[in-house]
């Protein structure tokens, strides 16, 4: 290594952290701790090489990448949407009903129609795009709200899953998943007849079985 590349090395930590960031108390809560245990307990030469590479600073700086300026984790390279973490609270709070609007409705019965349609209602989650019609719905509402919206939209989306298997028995009691079906059968199931029989029975929201009129 030249003199030029090893100052290079040196100033690697020239950079400023603002320890009073939202960003940075979240990752240091959720980081620093342990972070400070393993390096207390390298050898002299490992510590001099972790000095030399930034230390403490360069080590917060990367870590801190994980989080947006309000301290919420988004995992490497924003993957997670804020609010979507659970951090310790409790089922009751997150598996709560709450209005989901009819646009983000629309779209998880649109998802898993195509989806029933394409593995002939076996659940495959390498063809799947409810992760996207999740997300989407996720980024277009409250931080708050985030966890109980996704509950609420996972309780509409195993209702139309239910709906299109029912309409397939009705029409073909012989039927079993995976098995090719007559496609015309879904074309009378509507969001609207399903969304219009769900009951809702504490934080769950239920399909009374035969309730959805799929007759032509």
């Amino acid at each position: 290594m030249n003199i030029n590349s090893l100052r290079s090395v040196r100033n690697y930590g020239n950079y400023t952290i603002d320890t009073n960031s939202n960003q940075y108390k979240a990752a240091a809560k959720d980081f620093l701790e342990n972070h400070r245990g393993a390096v207390a307990k390298m050898s002299p030469w490992e510590k001099k090489m972790y000095e030399m590479f930034g230390g403490e600073k360069a080590y917060m700086r990367n870590v801190m990448k994980m989080y947006n300026s309000d301290g919420d984790f988004v995992g490497p390279g924003g993957i997670v949407v804020p609010g979507m973490v659970v951090n310790g609270i409790p089922e009751s709070e997150r598996h709560q009903i709450i209005d989901v609007s009819e646009e983000a409705r629309q779209s998880m019965f649109d998802e898993t129609k195509r989806h029933f349609l394409q593995e002939y209602g076996v659940a495959n989650g390498d063809t799947t795009k409810r992760s996207e019609v999740f997300r989407a719905f996720q980024l277009s509402i409250p931080k708050e709200d985030r966890l109980k919206g996704t509950w609420t939209l996972g309780q509409y989306e195993r209702a139309y899953s239910q709906a299109f298997y029912d309409a397939v028995k009705a029409s073909d009691p012989g039927w079993q998943l995976g098995m090719p079906f007559d496609r015309s059968i879904l074309d009378n199931v509507t969001r609207e007849s399903v969304d219009n029989a769900l009951v809702k029975s504490g934080n769950t929201l239920v399909l009374p079985r035969k309730t959805v009129d799929v007759s032509a």
